[in-house]
């Protein structure tokens, strides 16, 4: 099969450029001083000296290019680099999704902080930036700032909402640990939901039993029946919080012993486990991705 001729690009071929390079069949001659000045992989590469009189220098023309094929370094990508490099000011945000993957992966490649720091900035308020693809950059480039949030909106999520794109772009690790702390939430929600508060009476209650009644008869079919509803995306102290006690069964319970009960709920604080179990899960993610 007869290969074509490599073809110049029309944008990144400068005519003053002095190093040429060959990626997937196109030539670009650009400024090493302009490399250099932002990656440190290009400063060190063009710091060793070659004897030109004697040697055919890769880079010199472009029947000796400095081939980038070689690395595996693909077009588009190295395109998008260049683009950030070279005309960042004419960079239309949002830029496609695709342009940040490939500024991150060749400035971690070849040591551009420039890149780097450009990306940080502007992909968290990417649209495309889900927080799948959060935790699989996280893993990838060891950016754990964005591995707990990323980790916490998918807890919060809906099982069903998360597709199987969203579990390849996480990794099956990232997403085995997702699956377990989604279960012990949905353990410790279930818990809590079959478990009714005990009620603390006043002296002043007339009824212990009725009152009794009334807080079981709240709690089954009102807190417990939301807290598991499907679509219900409200942590249990917010459930308790938007609590009305003038409304529904509570307004018929003595009012002391319904202010002695609530007290008692938030003094022993049953609603940080779930917050311990998202704790744990995160630390838990946060030593694998420091260990890869």
């Amino acid at each position: 099969m007869v290969q074509s001729s490599p073809i110049r690009d029309a944008r990144y071929y400068f005519s003053d450029g002095v190093v040429v390079l060959l990626c997937q069949g196109v030539l670009y001659k650009l400024h090493k001083t302009r490399l250099s000045m932002k990656s440190e992989f290009f400063l060190d590469l063009f710091k060793f000296p070659q004897n030109t009189s004697t040697t055919v220098v890769d880079g010199q023309d472009d029947d000796h290019p400095l081939r980038l094929d070689d690395s595996g370094i693909q077009n588009v990508d190295f395109r998008h680099l260049l683009v950030f490099l070279y005309d960042q000011d004419e960079i239309v945000a949002p830029a496609a999704l695709q342009f940040h993957l490939s500024v991150l992966k060749l400035s971690m490649l070849w040591r551009i902080p420039s890149g780097i720091k450009y990306v940080k900035q502007q992909l968290p308020s990417h649209p495309e930036f889900t927080p799948a693809i959060q935790i699989q950059l996280s893993r990838q480039y060891d950016i754990i700032d964005w591995a707990g949030p990323a980790f916490r909106d998918l807890i919060e999520q809906p099982l069903d909402d998360i597709k199987l794109a969203d579990s390849k772009h996480m990794g099956i690790v990232a997403f085995y640990k997702l699956i377990q702390v989604k279960h012990r939430v949905a353990d410790y929600k279930v818990a809590m939901a079959f478990h009714p508060p005990d009620v603390h009476h006043s002296f002043g209650c007339d009824d212990e039993n009725a009152c009794s009644r009334l807080w079981e008869s709240f709690w089954w079919g009102g807190f417990a029946k939301q807290l598991l509803h499907p679509n219900n995306k409200k942590k249990p102290a917010e459930i308790l919080l938007e609590l009305n006690p003038n409304k529904g069964v509570l307004s018929h319970m003595h009012p002391t012993c319904l202010q002695y009960t609530m007290e008692g709920i938030w003094e022993n604080n049953p609603f940080n486990d779930e917050q311990e179990f998202m704790d744990e899960a995160l630390i838990d993610l946060s030593s694998w991705i420091i260990s890869l």
